[in-house]
């Protein structure tokens, strides 16, 4: 075969730019558009070459079979265009593979309809061989089938096109430039085109390629000079749609007759279920905070900190109401935001009750220090002298303890310590004991633990426990002290239990607990407590005491494998004076006084 037409010279170098530009933004892959665009261009390079080589054959039959090929890349213009539209300009969440498939069953219908064509007619009614200006082609008759073709594909093309019109509108100026230059890419083809369908140009084949030669130059332009691909632009819109699907917040927009326009996900996690939000009322949808919105329904912007369940959790929030106005005292209605503070009341509260403890107990013990500091500047006995120095030796070590837990207290406050851990709960039981039993060998210890004892928890579960079985040991008055530490996994959790024989917690101790804050008159006697307290509300677990023939602890852990939507999230201990079940503590049975 002899290349000698002018047709053949011309179109194959267009074939040639049309895939080193198709290469090029290949390479720019996973950048927004990049892979849509190389396909476009790898089309029109198929349509250039197979266009030249039809116009290059000798014989009818061998020019309807490179028109054939050609189709290859007609079919796939228009759905990569649109493709490449939604991808550039931020919606690429509609490029899924069922919506890809979808646009893929025109393309391969159009392909099976075209090349057997001579069969049924639904696409060309007649093919027939002819030689134009020393050029042998096909004389090709459109039926019905090609102009439901060309309709569907001008309409894939106006769209993707419309698409790239508002992102040049709408972005910045320093975008707009490459914008333009991606435009033009369609508008040349789709000119001669048109023009050569509506018969206003007249020769032998379809000029439409030679269009794909201005736009391989101009996305060359494109995306060396301007970084099409390199930094692409931001519609402000789809920016905007980002930030308010992704703010942590929840956002909701409500008209002025109390019913909601739009929201977010954050905000809908936290409404009524069974209630669809769009055009609900907010009353129904958050039933809870009816006064409180009431309240914030003014003329300026107004804030209010109030409670709700979420995930079935009591959770706290800040919520801001802000009036949104067109014009001049015209309202159109509201802009609700819900702002999650659980963390910051728990660490307040936390703050406030180390605050108050360590106030109250360093000033008693130093108290303590001071009066026997006093008694020792005096001329007194040997015996009194070795007992106050004895007393002066207690309170400061009671100090430095207390220095110790509020270390590890402060540990469970910093959020960035908060992140879980595999704790081998027999092994960190294994390693308190080891340390007291040789202090206190007079202890009865009995241990029982499943084989899997991994749990997920705070990093200060071991000081945790040495809290507890110390607590169970120094202040155990009976004849032999006992404990009995067993460890059992159930379902997604692990109940970690440690019992004594003594006579039990005291109860102003479980009442300061339960409302999980101190007061000027009412005290805990120590930070041990709130320590064990908080570990467990860090490691998203709960804390049951029982006192009652000694005192039984039970710390119930999410095990090393328990799922995140199973074991929920940091709970809070008493931020309101909610009843001990609800805060997880069990107070004595009995009302006795304990260790």
């Amino acid at each position: 075969m002899v290349l000698t037409n002018v047709y053949t010279l011309t179109l194959l170098p267009v074939a040639g730019i049309c895939l080193l530009v198709a290469g090029y933004a290949w390479g720019k892959r996973p950048s927004p558009g990049a892979v849509p665009f190389a396909v476009f261009n790898v089309g029109a390079a198929v349509w250039a070459f197979g266009s030249a080589m039809a116009a290059a054959s000798s014989t009818g039959a061998g020019s309807l079979g490179w028109i054939y090929v050609q189709y290859v890349g007609i079919a796939t213009l228009p759905t990569a265009w649109l493709a490449f539209g939604l991808d550039y300009t931020g919606r690429e969440r509609w490029l899924t593979r069922r919506s890809i498939a979808a646009l893929s069953i025109e393309p391969l219908v159009l392909l099976a309809l075209t090349w057997t064509s001579h069969r049924h007619g639904l696409i060309y009614r007649s093919i027939s061989p002819i030689t134009v200006d020393g050029v042998t082609t096909v004389e090709l008759t459109p039926a019905a089938g090609f102009w439901l073709h060309t309709a569907y594909s001008y309409a894939l093309v106006v769209i993707g096109t419309a698409m790239l019109v508002h992102l040049m509108v709408t972005v910045p100026r320093r975008y707009r430039s490459r914008t333009v230059a991606v435009l033009a890419s369609i508008l040349a083809p789709v000119a001669l085109n048109l023009g050569f369908l509506a018969g206003a140009i007249e020769l032998p084949i379809d000029p439409t390629p030679y269009a794909y030669a201005v736009s391989g130059t101009v996305g060359t332009w494109a995306l060396i000079e301007k970084d099409l691909f390199d930094v692409p632009p931001i519609a402000p819109t789809v920016a905007h749609g980002i930030v308010f699907e992704q703010v942590a917040d929840g956002v909701l927009i409500v008209d002025a007759g109390g019913r909601i326009v739009d929201y977010n996900d954050a905000a809908r996690a936290l409404l009524a279920d069974g209630v669809e939000p769009q055009g609900a009322h907010i009353d129904e949808l958050l039933p809870s905070l009816a006064d409180v919105l009431a309240e914030l329904d003014g003329p300026s912007d107004a804030v209010e900190e109030v409670s709700l369940t979420a995930d079935g959790r009591e959770r706290y929030f800040e919520i801001t109401s802000r009036p949104i106005e067109h014009g001049r005292h015209r309202r159109l209605g509201r802009l609700i935001t819900l702002h999650d503070i659980t963390d910051r009341q728990l660490r307040e509260q936390r703050l406030d009750v180390l605050h108050r403890v360590l106030r109250h107990n360093v000033r008693q013990e130093t108290n303590k220090i001071l009066g026997h500091a006093d008694f020792l500047q005096q001329p007194t006995r040997d015996d009194d002298t070795t007992e106050h120095a004895d007393a002066i030796e207690t309170a400061a070590r009671d100090l430095v303890d207390w220095s110790n837990q509020a270390r590890s207290i402060e540990r469970t406050l910093a959020p960035a310590d908060s992140t879980d851990a595999n704790v081998d709960a027999e092994r960190a039981v294994e390693a308190v004991l080891d340390d007291l039993l040789a202090r206190h060998p007079e202890v009865e210890v009995a241990t029982s633990f499943d084989a899997d004892a991994t749990v997920r928890a705070h990093v200060s579960l071991q000081e945790a426990l040495y809290e507890i079985v110390e607590n169970a040991i120094e202040h155990n008055d009976a004849a032999t002290p006992r404990i009995e530490i067993t460890g059992e996994r159930s379902g997604q959790w692990f109940e970690l239990t440690v019992s004594d024989n003594g006579t039990g917690l005291p109860e102003p101790e479980l009442a300061v607990l339960d409302r999980g804050r101190e007061t000027p008159l009412e005290h805990g006697s120590g930070l041990g407590l709130w320590l064990v307290s908080w570990t467990v509300r860090a490691s998203r677990g709960t804390l049951d005491i029982e006192a009652d023939d000694g005192t039984t602890i039970t710390m119930r852990l999410p095990s090393a494998d328990a799922e995140d939507d199973d074991v929920g999230t940091d709970c809070l201990l008493g931020l309101d004076e909610t009843d001990s079940e609800a805060a997880g503590v069990s107070p004595p049975s009995d009302g006795s006084p304990s260790t």
